[in-house]
């Protein structure tokens, strides 16, 4: 559905399959402003997000992967700046960079 979309919006709130947040990445950022608030829940998952991934049950590594795969691309994307905030299952919020090139 969300390449059915056309943005650009302000704002997003994700909360979906948390294994296809990193997935969904690429048309989130498609369809979010400049200056854009992206708000995603339940990204650290009870606290299992930042144990080793052999600490966490084996039916759920992969979600894990894909979590951590998922905050990685966020705290280290170009074109966005995130912070992860411990609130319940951790949520994060994201500010898309505005791209036209003039600072402040």
């Amino acid at each position: 559905m969300l390449k059915t979309l056309q943005g650009p919006y302000d704002f997003i709130f994700m909360d979906a399959a948390k294994g296809q947040y990193i997935h969904f990445l690429p048309e989130i950022l498609r369809l979010l402003s400049a200056d854009g608030v992206l708000v995603s829940d339940n990204v650290l998952q009870d606290g299992d997000i930042i144990e080793s991934r052999f600490a966490v049950t084996r039916r759920n590594r992969t979600i894990h992967k894909r979590m951590r795969d998922y905050l990685y691309a966020l705290t280290h994307s170009g074109d966005l700046v995130t912070a992860v905030l411990p609130v319940g299952d951790g949520i994060t919020v994201s500010t898309k960079k505005n791209d036209t090139g003039s600072e402040g």
